[in-house]
């Protein structure tokens, strides 16, 4: 295989793509429920019982998805291209054009835009594993790409309210609409420049089982331990994600500085990855991963913060928010390293795809964990709250993530740096 050396160019060749893809992603969830809800009048309840289905949904296809590319490896360019010019049209068409009934309409953009979603990230996992072999190389690849993503967060974070500012309001979406496609097509004319060179499957590569059944049977003890950790961190993650709008809105009382907040948060998550990039380099990626929580676990200094305490909760998102590095670096790279260590090329768009079906997965656990505990402690959003229900806010957002994140830690030092020292010695 004729691979593209890994240099600057053809690493922001490779990654700039993932910025369009957060810059589509964030309003999927975000922005479009409280669009359809004001514009159109549907209940919240039955906004609320779609996403929950779509997000299953969801899930379950990026498997599906993930064996698909295994068997269309060779055909990974036209994938990406299908996958984006689809993510771009429902994005439009999710906020400015409705042919039938809003609720149809709506549930027709969401499953097109997070399946196209899911295939722009599960191929471009797999494409960096089958791109290298280099345990380094890896780090780098998947630093780019999740650096690139993170920008993409920031600015669709930031995008609205400015373009409110220079546009027609009626016209917002109209222009990210806009937006999202140019950046979309200059990103993938930028993949191909790699792709064309590089990608074209030998005829002549030893045939093997490609059922997915084989993919997750192909699975190494090490790689189910990895997930393990994975899964918990990333449930660690997202009950504060789920929480965070409740809680800046209703304990803080800071509703107008959601946006700032989560500005921040990326930002600083965007400028810890060059650091987490050079700790995995020195101590190796699981150790740099284990003291990851460390910041993370130090936001927990948000169970004691007040109404109006916005410095100080800037503070926790700051910290919080450099950790976020670590956690989208490092497990991509370590399951590469795995996929390679056991001969399983065949199989990483199958192993990329359960490594993100955890993610989701978990983000539907901490919903389906934080928000009935909410409802029974009497929590109301937007609504005047008692004492011991905005306490009960504030253990969920903070407490509860900081004990998973330090089970999280001690799962990945019982299983990678204690029990198998020197077994998993990836010190570059």
């Amino acid at each position: 295989m004729n691979r593209t050396p890994i240099n600057t160019k053809s690493l922001l060749q490779y990654a700039m793509i993932a910025l369009p893809i957060a810059f589509a992603g964030f309003p999927l969830y975000i922005f479009a429920p409280d669009f359809y809800a004001t514009r159109y009048g549907i209940s919240l309840t039955l906004l609320g019982t779609i996403l929950l289905l779509i997000r299953l949904f969801d899930a379950v296809e990026d498997l599906v998805i993930g064996w698909i590319a295994d068997r269309l490896q060779g055909r990974f360019f036209s994938l990406v291209g299908i996958a984006g010019i689809l993510l771009s049209l429902s994005i439009f068409g999710l906020f400015n054009v409705v042919f039938f009934s809003p609720v149809i309409w709506f549930i027709l953009c969401m499953i097109i835009a997070v399946g196209a979603y899911s295939v722009l990230t599960i191929i471009l996992g797999s494409y960096a594993t089958l791109w290298t072999e280099n345990k380094d190389d890896q780090t780098r690849i998947a630093a780019a790409r999740e650096a690139f993503g993170l920008i993409g967060l920031i600015i669709a974070v930031s995008m609205p309210s400015f373009l409110f500012h220079i546009v027609n309001p009626n016209h917002v979406f109209i222009w990210y609409g806009v937006i999202l496609a140019i950046l979309m097509l200059g990103s993938m004319l930028g993949f191909y420049q790699i792709f064309s060179p590089l990608f074209y499957v030998e005829m002549s590569r030893k045939k093997q089982s490609s059922s997915f059944l084989s993919g997750l049977c192909a699975l190494p003890k090490q790689s189910i331990r990895l997930f393990i950790v994975y899964f918990v961190s990333m449930v660690a993650s997202s009950i504060p994600a789920v929480l965070v709008i409740f809680y800046v809105r209703d304990f803080l009382e800071a509703e107008n500085l959601i946006g700032v907040f989560l500005f921040f948060y990326f930002l600083s998550g965007v400028l810890g990855i060059p650091f987490w990039k050079k700790a995995s380099k020195y101590f190796g990626k699981y150790k740099a991963w284990f003291l990851s929580n460390i910041p993370a676990i130090l936001g927990f200094y948000a169970l004691f913060l007040g109404a109006k305490h916005v410095d100080l909760y800037c503070m926790v998102c700051l910290i919080s928010g450099f950790s976020l590095g670590a956690d989208l670096i490092l497990p991509p790279s370590i399951l590469s390293d795995d996929i390679h260590a056991h001969k399983n090329s065949q199989f990483s768009a199958t192993h990329y795809a359960l490594l993100a079906f955890i993610s989701k997965a978990s983000f539907a656990l901490a919903s389906a964990i934080a928000l009935p505990v909410l409802d029974l402690a009497g929590f109301r959003p937007q609504a005047l709250n008692t004492e011991n229900a905005l306490k009960v806010l504030s253990v969920c957002y903070s407490l509860i993530p900081c004990i998973l994140k330090l089970v999280s830690a001690v799962l990945l030092y019982a299983f990678f740096i204690r029990s198998q020292s020197g077994v998993n010695n990836e010190t570059i």
